[in-house]
């Protein structure tokens, strides 16, 4: 079935976008053996338009597919193990892991997989759990959880407090926080955060609300990685499990992804990790080198947030990402900070706000807001690239 634009796609539920379908791929604990990357390339490739996007959480989106070449498509994936059998349970897979996960790490991913599978039918579609460990940055989800020496803290969408389990049973704390999620108002957790609060959400759990923690100390062993900019995380270049190579706005080409299977294969583990950042991750890797794809934790393009736009969204008003690069080439110094280009004031490339943000008004025309979202009011309109990059120049 064919969803509305809005809707969050997966591998059964396709959505109709300007350049026909896209579907979400979700590997399990967002990695990709080297022989699953090769079979997911040759599908995209056969089937799609030839770019395979990396979203904000750690998934897979092919573009351009038809309905005739679904069926396909989707046998090849399921053929793969990249999605599960039963659609129900692929369109509440919504886990972001730690990219390099301890072993601890990695069963309380399988255990919290569990929970999701085994939700009811009623969880909102776009529902999401995310597990960071110790002093590693957290994505933004509905429930956030930490892992650290003393157990796990928890944390809701929209809300500040934590409260704290023992590893071996957050798990069924999670499960009891969806439960009262489900128990009101339909909607997302944010929103029963703000409706209930969220120390209310946490008793009807059987958990006790407590204040924020300071930050808590790296675990033992090497870090994944350093830092590459706002918003980005621990994701490109050398790092201390292997190297990490960014997407372009989140975009790589068929041939790109077979690149990085071979280089898995051949200097690697094997296997190929995504991150909510929209990197790559090579374990065992010490230096990639791929076309099109970013080495430098310094490049300028990793700050960039940028939508389709009218080159593959009905809803966009200019090409932003061929408009984002000339805008980078007009600035005298990088972004000081997160720099968001959205095709209108949607802003699903990134929902979340961002230190400049433009709308595309017409092709070559934005609206500019600072530290907010796409949808904010803007502070002026109608301009141009040139006048948009000393616009934001200013302080």
């Amino acid at each position: 079935m064919t969803r509305i634009r809005g809707w969050c796609p997966s591998l059964y539920d396709p959505m109709a976008s300007g350049d026909d379908l896209l579907v979400r791929v979700k590997p399990p604990l967002a990695r990709l053996s080297a022989e699953q990357a090769l079979v997911l390339a040759e599908a995209a490739g056969a089937a799609g338009n030839g770019r395979i996007e990396l979203t904000q959480r750690a998934n897979l989106q092919v573009r351009g597919l038809t309905a005739a070449r679904l069926p396909g498509f989707v046998a090849a994936l399921r053929g793969a193990g990249l999605a599960d059998p039963d659609p129900g349970v692929e369109r509440r897979r919504n886990l972001i892991p730690p990219p390099l996960p301890s072993p601890a790490a990695e069963a309380l991913c399988r255990a919290l997989e569990a929970v999701l599978a085994a939700a009811p039918a009623a969880l909102p579609g776009k529902f999401g759990l995310a597990l960071a460990e110790a002093a590693e940055p957290c994505p933004g989800a509905d429930i956030m959880l930490r892992l650290a020496a003393g157990g796990v803290t928890l944390r809701l969408a929209g809300g500040e407090a934590v409260a704290r389990s023992a590893a071996a049973e957050a798990p069924a704390a999670v499960a009891r926080l969806i439960a009262a999620l489900l128990d009101g108002p339909p909607g997302r957790m944010a929103q029963a955060v703000r409706e209930q609060g969220a120390a209310a959400l946490f008793a009807r759990a059987g958990l006790t609300a407590g204040a924020s923690p300071p930050p808590e100390e790296a675990p033992a062993g090497p870090p994944v990685g350093p830092s590459v900019g706002p918003s980005v995380g621990p994701s490109v270049g050398a790092l201390a499990g292997g190297f990490g190579l960014g997407l372009p706005f989140g975009v790589m080409t068929v041939p790109a992804l077979g690149e990085l299977a071979a280089l898995a294969a051949a200097e690697g583990d094997g296997s190929l990790r995504l991150t909510p950042w929209r990197s790559v991750l090579l374990p065992g890797v010490r230096r990639a080198a791929v076309p099109g794809l970013i080495d430098d934790p310094a490049d300028p393009r990793l700050a960039l947030r940028a939508c389709p736009g009218s080159e593959g969204c009905a809803s966009g008003r200019a090409p932003v990402r061929r408009e984002a690069l000339a805008l980078l080439g007009l600035l005298r110094a990088p972004p000081p900070g997160l720099l968001h280009l959205s095709g209108c004031a949607k802003g699903c490339a990134h929902p979340g706000p961002a230190a400049l943000v433009l709308v595309a008004e017409a092709p070559g025309r934005y609206a500019l807001v600072r530290h907010g979202r796409a949808g904010d009011a803007p502070l002026a309109a109608g301009l141009s690239l040139a006048e948009a990059a000393a616009r934001m120049e200013e302080r």
